[in-house]
């Protein structure tokens, strides 16, 4: 992919003037044009050391308005980073709608430096970039323009280069330790480089290889494909316009025409209050066993309840963490995402969230809020919806290969018992605030959530993120159901790692 650039190509000095004049112009006029159609853009550039980078990522730059535009400098990272997968840092940083962002180096970077000093095998690599590649379809799909450019230069130049800066007296890098043997091994890393632009070479998230061995050139190769990039952006989303113009609207709702799972489930198990009592102390006193057997081996646990309103997903939150040490743990409860977060990929709130290395993250509904919410209330189209059942997937073992233990919970209840908890909460004072209109108008639909439910359970139960149904309709049996599949997984997974 490398060995075959012609690294011969320049630009006289007039020349590049003239064009950079018109490139300018064009890339200004639709910087604002992707502003006002909301299109959010993520630019990514990696290359060799002494490869023109800075300046070539300074010129694009000064060609942009700087209210619409952030810069990230991908470096070492800091201990927060260290603690959440790779791909968090980069997640947080993805921009609103409307916004462009710059990696100045990102993932890939990252990815040659964090597993190959590590000594990680070519099946880590691989995992690796499977999980990468996930992160730009995710981002793609829904509706991200990402432009990957590679600034490319031979060894010779490379060397050239070096001894240049090395005779003015002119730092030539603000370098990380980690990162000196990458600066000197260009023949040792060319093949390693040029199999991860091959494996991550996608038709959504390209790669342009840009020829460096002369700035100027290079300086107008990556203007002009970022011009180029954003017109092709622009002319889909106004063909895909004036498509649904034509078209009549998809109903967002799908029956599910086979059988329910949740209907052959036994509600009628129960424990008596001495069952529960006896129980429950038991299974507090290990959870707080094993939250420490986690952080210490710096395990992550996500615990994810879903489930019909009023199932006892609060009360079966708050018996698992009553014993356990709360800066090891956060709860959060997932609400409507805010306007803020209506700007990013739906995806974007919930890597924010992830629990540190060797703390526990519990949530009180979670991202599957996309395929029943979202789905049933019409709030996404079919595609978005049916889209997401892979991107959750992929989310989850993303996680999962970073080594976080993730354990999902479907809390539920008949129609009835909801009804009667509904009364009783109307009842009594202090339990008032917990029932709101929406409640009873989401009873209204509890056939179309059930058929998303079902479509749920059966799609995104995985090997490394398998859905427990959680008999609901006596209390004292479902927290204890629920604190002891925690305890199980905890502990199978402890043993499988031999940490236990």
């Amino acid at each position: 992919m490398l060995e075959n650039v012609d690294l011969t190509k320049t630009l006289p000095k007039d020349e590049y003037k003239k064009i950079m004049e018109e490139l300018k112009i064009r890339m200004g006029e639709l910087q604002r044009k992707a502003w006002k159609m909301d299109i959010p853009i993520i630019i990514v550039f990696e290359g060799w050391h002494a490869s023109g980078m800075s300046e070539i990522i300074n010129r694009f730059l000064l060609t942009l308005s700087p209210m619409g535009f952030n810069l990230h400098t991908t470096g070492r990272p800091c201990y927060q980073e260290e603690q959440k997968p790779l791909l968090w840092r980069f997640w947080t940083k993805i921009p609103q709608n409307g916004r462009m962002v710059i990696f100045d180096r990102s993932w890939y970077r990252r990815i040659i430096i964090e597993h190959n000093k590590k000594g990680k095998n070519n099946k880590d690599m691989d995992k690796c970039l499977e999980g990468l590649t996930y992160f730009e379809r995710q981002l793609t799909d829904g509706g991200y323009l990402m432009v990957k450019l590679f600034l490319h230069i031979s060894k010779e130049e490379q060397d050239t280069r070096y001894k240049e800066m090395k005779y003015t007296g002119v730092p030539q890098f603000i370098i990380e330790e980690e990162e000196r043997d990458y600066l000197n091994e260009y023949d040792k890393y060319l093949p390693l480089i040029e199999g991860i632009l091959e494996k991550t070479d996608r038709s959504f998230a390209p790669w342009t290889i840009v020829e460096a061995d002369d700035r100027n050139f290079a300086t107008v190769k990556v203007l002009a494909k970022v011009i180029e990039s954003i017109e092709y952006k622009i002319q889909d989303l106004e063909n895909k316009a004036l498509l649904e113009q034509n078209q009549k609207k998809d109903n967002c709702i799908i029956p599910n025409i086979d059988s329910s799972i949740l209907e052959k489930i036994d509600l009628d198990k129960s424990l008596t209050y001495e069952e529960y009592k006896n129980e429950k102390k038991k299974c507090q006193k290990k959870l707080k066993t094993l939250q420490y057997d986690l952080f210490r081996n710096r395990i992550s646990l996500i615990v994810v309840f879903e489930g019909w309103d009023a199932s006892g997903k609060g009360g079966g939150i708050r018996r698992l963490v009553k014993k356990l040490n709360p800066r090891l743990y956060q709860v959060s409860p997932i609400g409507v995402p805010t306007p803020d977060e209506l700007r990013r990929h739906y995806l974007w709130r919930f890597y924010n969230q992830i629990p540190e290395a060797g703390h526990i993250g519990i949530y009180d509904r979670s991202w599957y809020g996309r395929v029943l919410v979202e789905r049933v209330e019409d709030l996404c189209n079919v595609e978005e919806w049916k889209s997401a059942y892979r991107e959750i997937n992929e989310f989850e073992e993303t996680l999962s290969n970073y080594g976080t233990i993730i354990v999902k919970f479907w809390m539920h209840i008949d129609k009835e018992e909801q009804l009667k908890r509904f009364k009783e909460r109307e009842k009594v004072d202090y339990k008032q605030w917990k029932i709101t209109p929406d409640d009873w108008r989401n009873r209204e639909k509890w056939n179309l959530y059930l058929d998303a439910a079902d479509e749920m359970l059966t799609k995104t139960s995985t090997s490394w993120a398998p859905w427990t149904i959680v008999e609901s309709n006596d209390k004292y049996y479902s927290r204890i159901k629920i604190m002891e599949t925690v305890i199980d997984r905890v502990e199978t997974e402890l043993k499988r790692r031999g940490l236990q």
